[in-house]
């Protein structure tokens, strides 16, 4: 199983971080958990 962090930029608006996470969805990569009140995901790409 593959793992990625997904940081969240400081100024990025809902908008541009939803697109972000679509765009990584569609390649097959899932939430797994988020730390440090959401500014960081853990991401799984599983088989």
């Amino acid at each position: 199983m593959e793992y990625k962090i997904f940081k969240m930029k400081a100024f990025d608006s809902p908008e541009k971080i939803e697109k972000r996470l679509n765009d990584l969805s569609i390649q097959g990569w899932r939430v797994v958990t988020s730390m440090n009140h959401g500014t960081y995901l853990v991401l799984s790409k599983g088989r």
